[in-house]
């Protein structure tokens, strides 16, 4: 499986919220593709809600 973590991201591992929803959502998207699940995709899948609403009280400043 292909890398979807470049060296620059890892480098700054937190990042902004939008930098790290990007890196999320193409976690599960490789995860959707693979047809696999378990508790920590779970977790991912419940911090991407919360950068979601991050991101948007963020646009809204």
């Amino acid at each position: 499986m292909e890398s979807i973590i470049n060296f620059e991201e890892i480098l700054d591992l937190v990042g902004s919220p939008e930098n790290r929803l990007k890196r999320y959502r193409a976690c599960l998207n490789e995860f959707d593709r693979l047809q696999y699940d378990d508790p920590f995709i779970k977790q991912i899948r419940l911090e991407i809600v919360h950068l979601e609403e991050q991101v948007k009280t963020l646009a809204k400043i």
